[in-house]
């Protein structure tokens, strides 16, 4: 009894050695479900033992359990749904093995900006390859046709566009992902107003530009240093407006602007300011050599005189009066000069020019071309205006290079050359300088098609030649057009030329005889022409025209010589054989 005892507690040590450290706590997984980059706490392993986390069957993490008998990792990015995950601790013995259940969700960066701020808007867990993925702004799609990697993950921006003050609601759903399954981020909108400009002279219209508001936000008001310019004004319901006032009289240097409303108070918006001074503004800001432009100066003394304007320091308006406000203004031309921003300032008998901040215009190039239609060979007299003074140009038609030269000190230049042919219709002529500076013209290249010639000779269903190999000459009417006159032609066994034998284009003469190479043989043939102008306008073909070559073939060249050798055999020998056959009578 005494040995069985033994016995059975031996068995029951060996069965024990067996059972690894720290089975009797099973390991836990919290939390089961999330979304990527959550992190995951694996509790209930052994102290001291090296663990491994394989997620989807890899290696993920692995290290050695601390003192709380737990582990941590963060989801990776993965697609939605079921991942298996498996805990080895000591490596090698499985401890935990579960599924990790991957949602789908979205992040946005930045959260929070005015309209017109980008926002990147990534997302996590969706389905793997998944595609027509969009992105929603308080419901509407403002992105669209993305597409997810491997991982179920993709990332966009767009610019939030106007909206009201507060939350917008940011959301994404694809082909197998719903918008509800996945939690909104909101990207909350802050109020901003801009002001344009924001210098200048007493009268000076100025505009103000705010988004962000409340939607229709009403009591809206303007004011300049604490007077009211503008009031009673009412937001957009996407909390959006504008208005503009007229500089009220004011003293030389910065006043504070503020702007409020019912719901927004001038402290939700920083304040701007605008500075009087004598200013110079040019309407339109660009344009090219010789256009009209508009001057105008404000902040000048009272009725002051000899105002001049200046372009690049260069007076191009005198004698200029302002108004009792200290503004002027005056209609006038661009000078002569290159490409690229020019100063426009002025200067009076009160004010100095160095008070003056100069207004730029900026001159873009031009080309101009003399005629505008014709034909090829025709002289065309190219013109360049606001190009850089100095620099080589090169003109280009129809993309091949024509002419170059030299840009003078006012930017211009003028090159003349003779329209190129090649192409009819409208074609683009491009002068570019070594600076960058490129304009273009166009160019319309007459699309006329000369008249089909008329067939001479071979005429339709003509012999040509004794026998084959045959230099057959074609012969046609001449035809003319303002861009010079080619020719095509073609020869085929076919009427419908489906296979030519012999093709030859460009011909400069009405007419064309075979080489020796092409001789024909005995045989049947079609012949066609046709005209093409120097612009590569081309007439019809003329009809197809069959022609014969060789009256007889060789073989009945044989049979004819035979025959006469026959004839003469017959006609030399016959009589001598008939005069020995006849009777002697017959010869007495």
């Amino acid at each position: 009894m005494r040995m069985k005892l033994l016995a059975i507690t031996a068995l029951l040590a060996i069965v024990l050695s067996l059972i690894p450290a720290g089975a009797a706590t099973a390991a836990s997984m919290s939390p089961a479900m999330g979304v990527v980059g959550l992190e995951v706490t694996i509790t209930g392993l052994t102290e001291g033992n090296s663990y491994k986390v394989k997620w989807d069957a890899e290696v993920y993490k692995q290290g050695v359990v601390g003192s709380s008998g737990s582990i941590f990792f963060v989801v990776p990015e993965a697609y939605g749904g079921e991942h298996p995950v498996i805990v080895e601790s000591p490596s090698g013995t499985s401890a935990f093995s579960g599924e990790y259940i991957v949602v789908p969700n979205i992040t946005i960066d930045p959260t929070s900006g005015e309209a017109g701020t980008e926002i990147t808007v990534a997302g996590f867990g969706f389905g793997t390859g998944e595609d027509d993925i969009a992105v929603t702004y308080d419901g509407t799609i403002i992105k669209s046709s993305i597409s997810a990697d491997e991982n179920g993950s993709w990332s966009t921006s767009f610019t939030s566009p106007v909206s009201a003050r507060g939350a917008r609601a940011i959301d994404a759903s694809g082909d197998t992902t719903k918008g509800s399954d996945v939690a909104d981020k909101n990207f909350t909108i802050s109020p901003v107003v801009e002001m344009d400009p924001t210098t200048g002279g007493v009268g000076a219209q100025v505009t103000i530009t705010a988004t962000g508001f409340a939607t229709a936000e009403g009591g809206i008001k303007v004011l300049f240093s604490d007077k009211e310019v503008r009031s009673n004004l009412t937001a957009e319901v996407n909390g959006s407006w504008s208005t503009s006032f007229a500089v009220p009289p004011s003293t030389r240097g910065g006043h504070i602007v503020k702007v409020q409303g019912n719901t927004t108070a001038s402290s939700d918006i920083p304040d701007m300011i605008f500075t009087i001074a004598p200013a110079v503004t040019v309407n339109p800001t660009s344009g090219a050599v010789e256009d009209s432009i508009k001057v105008s100066g404000s902040g000048f003394a009272n009725n002051e005189t000899a105002i001049e304007v200046t372009f690049d320091g260069k007076v191009i308006e005198r004698n200029l009066l302002a108004d009792d406000n200290g503004s002027w203004s005056v209609e006038t031309k661009v000078p002569a000069c290159s490409s690229g921003p020019h100063n426009v300032a002025a200067y009076g008998r009160i004010t100095p020019a160095t008070d003056i901040t100069p207004s730029v215009f900026t001159t873009e190039a031009v080309l101009t071309i003399v005629p505008k239609s014709g034909n090829v060979k025709d002289e065309l007299r190219v013109t360049g205006s606001g190009f850089n003074a100095g620099k080589d140009y090169s003109i280009s038609w129809d993309g091949a290079s024509v002419a170059s030269g030299s840009v003078n000190e006012s930017g211009s230049f003028q090159s003349i050359f003779k329209a190129p042919g090649g192409k009819s219709g409208s074609l683009t002529i491009t002068a570019t300088d070594t600076k960058g500076s490129t304009a273009s013209t166009t160019f319309i290249m007459e699309s006329a098609a000369p008249d089909a010639p008329q067939i001479s000779s071979p005429k339709d269903g003509a012999t040509v030649g004794f026998m084959g190999d045959t230099k057959v000459a074609f012969k046609w009417s001449e035809e003319t057009d303002p861009s010079g006159v080619t020719y095509d032609i073609e020869v085929s066994e076919g009427s419908n030329f489906a296979k030519t034998l012999i093709s030859h284009t460009k011909l400069a003469d009405a007419k064309y005889t075979l080489t020796e190479a092409e001789a024909l043989p005995n045989g049947e043939y079609y012949w066609r022409v046709r005209a093409v102008d120097g612009a590569g306008n081309a007439s019809d073909w003329t009809s197809a025209t069959s022609v014969r070559v060789g009256f007889m073939t060789t073989n009945t060249l044989v049979f004819i010589a035979i025959g006469i050798v026959v004839l003469l055999i017959l006609i030399m020998v016959l009589p001598r054989v008939l005069k020995k056959k006849r009777p002697k009578s017959d010869w007495e």
